[in-house]
C-alpha cells in the first residue's frame, strides 16, 4: 500500500486548508454570515496546519543526515590494505595503502545556529586526514602507520578569510573536529555521514555488517 511521504502529506494539509480559506473568503459578498461563521472555524485551524508544518519539517532538517564519503576496503597480501575514498560531491577519489587494524577519517565540522538550520541550511564539512590505527595503544607506538592529508570537500578555503569577520560568528554555533573509525575488513563498504552532531558510519554492505557486528 502507497503512503504519502511527510513533505508531500503537509505540502497537501496546507495547500487544502489555504484553498478552503480563500474560498471562504470570495463567499464573503454572497454569504456574508454563513462565511464569517465558517472563517472563524477555518482560519485557525489553516493557521495551526501551517505552523505545525513549518515545525515538523524544521526539525526534520535540524536532524537531517547527509551522507559525505564512502570507504572501501580490500584486502592485500603484499601491501596490508588498499582503501579507497570517493565523496559524494565528487570533489576526492583518493586510493591508498593502509598498515593497521582500522581507518581512520578525521574532519573539520561546522554547524550552523539552530534557527539557520530549521531553514535547511546544512552543516558544513572539511575533510583532513585519512589515517590508520591499531586497536593496541602498545602498536599504536611502535608499529608501521599510514596518514594521507585530504583535499576536497565541502567547505571551500574561504572559510579561512571569513572566521575573522565578527559578525560570522552571529550565525555559526559551533566549529569543531569530528573522526569516525571503523575495522580494515576486506571487500567491507563503509558510509560516512555527517548529522547534526559530527560524522558517523553506516554500514552499506553485509560485510561491513558483519565487521561492525563483530568488532
Amino acid at each position: 500500500m502507497w503512503l504519502p511521504d511527510l513533505d508531500s502529506l503537509l505540502l497537501a494539509l496546507c495547500g487544502v486548508s489555504l484553498g478552503l480559506t480563500l474560498l471562504l473568503l470570495l463567499l464573503l459578498r454572497r454569504r456574508p454570515l454563513g462565511a464569517t461563521l465558517a472563517l472563524l472555524l477555518v482560519a485557525p485551524l489553516t493557521g495551526g496546519v501551517v505552523f505545525l508544518s513549518q515545525d515538523l519539517l524544521a526539525y526534520r532538517n535540524l536532524a537531517e543526515e547527509q551522507r559525505v564519503a564512502t570507504v572501501f576496503v580490500a584486502e592485500d597480501p603484499a601491501k596490508g590494505f588498499l582503501i579507497h575514498v570517493n565523496t559524494d560531491d565528487q570533489q576526492l577519489a583518493l586510493d591508498a595503502t593502509m598498515h593497521g587494524d582500522e581507518w581512520r577519517l578525521d574532519a573539520r565540522i561546522l554547524r550552523w545556529d539552530a534557527a539557520l538550520g530549521k531553514l535547511g541550511l546544512n552543516n558544513l564539512v572539511r575533510l583532513e586526514r585519512l589515517s590508520s590505527r591499531y586497536r593496541d595503544p602498545a602498536d599504536e607506538a611502535q608499529q608501521l602507520r599510514s596518514v594521507y592529508p585530504l583535499q576536497g570537500g565541502e567547505w571551500v578555503d574561504s572559510w579561512q578569510l571569513l572566521r575573522d569577520q565578527p559578525f560570522i560568528w552571529d550565525w555559526v554555533e559551533v566549529d569543531f573536529g569530528s573522526g569516525v573509525y571503523a575495522p580494515l575488513v576486506d571487500g567491507a563498504l563503509y558510509g560516512v555521514y555527517l548529522g547534526r552532531s559530527g560524522m558517523f558510519i553506516k554500514p552499506e554492505n553485509p560485510i561491513a555488517i558483519n565487521a561492525l557486528q563483530h568488532w
